[in-house]
């Protein structure tokens, strides 16, 4: 069945935030993202072109029901890629959880986000998460928003994987008071000599101005990501970079309990 024109006006509005939320829809764009991401999302639609379609009669095992066939000049108006793909899948945006009935295993490690604006920066974060084995995050409802075509993207696939939730962090913190906090502040311990547990929470900050006031006051656990060789090398590493090394080091730790102190 063809994509209708109400139904191309929606998903092609899709790049847009609001507009993602008043539908309750987001995309993913191109056939590894699609392969990736199935079963993990609530699936409204696959969008293909007629040569894909005919190329690939499974479908990547969406219901058959749920094709919509487009040409590639309608491809164009769904895609934010520089090239359009030929497959394009619509997913239903998933519920939040309230934020009293996210309780976490002591011994779980979880990315906190506060404020982390750059798409790009998200997507990353994500994607390390998932290398590291982090299959949670839980970010401030003024991070960017993980749907973001940019963010998926950069996720490369691992949105599928890494569950994140918007919330407000103080109110998960509270649900989960055996839980150590940990941020990184320039006032912490050195990361690599302070006693790190398997588990807790990981607040990293916003691009430009860090933890915020409000939030730095619930971390009970300050790191520090020291220089190399103690000199300084510029104001601060990317958040991304810097939620890479510090999960890197809870992992490395958690490996090696003769090291954690």
């Amino acid at each position: 069945m063809e994509l209708s024109k109400t139904k191309l006006g929606v998903y092609a509005s899709l790049d847009s935030v609001r507009m993602r939320r008043k539908h309750g829809l987001w995309l993913a764009e191109g056939e590894k993202l699609v392969a990736d991401t199935r079963g993990a999302f609530m699936a409204e639609a696959l969008v293909v072109t007629p040569r894909w379609l005919e190329a690939n009669p499974g479908v990547l095992g969406f219901e058959p029901e749920s094709v919509r066939t487009a040409t590639p000049d309608v491809m164009k108006r769904l895609s934010n890629m520089m090239t359009p793909p030929e497959v394009v899948a619509v997913y239903r945006l998933p519920d939040e959880p309230e934020p009293s009935a996210v309780i976490f295993p002591s011994d779980r490690l979880v990315l906190m986000l506060d404020g982390v604006r750059d798409p790009g920066n998200l997507g990353t974060i994500v994607r390390t998460a998932d290398w590291f084995g982090v299959y949670d995050i839980v970010a401030s409802p003024d991070c960017a928003d993980i749907f973001n075509p940019k963010t998926v993207q950069a996720t490369m696939g691992a949105v599928s994987r890494v569950r994140i939730s918007y919330l407000p962090l103080a109110e998960v913190i509270a649900a989960n008071p055996g839980m150590p906090v940990y941020g990184t502040l320039l006032e912490g311990a050195d990361i690599y000599a302070a006693h790190l547990t398997p588990g807790g929470f990981i607040i990293m900050g916003n691009e430009g101005q860090g933890i915020s006031p409000a939030v730095r006051g619930l971390i009970g656990r300050p790191l520090y990501i020291p220089p190399y060789g103690g000199g300084g090398h510029g104001e601060s590493l990317n958040v991304a970079a810097a939620t890479a090394v510090t999960v890197a080091e809870f992992r490395r730790r958690a490996s090696d309990p003769a090291g954690r102190q």
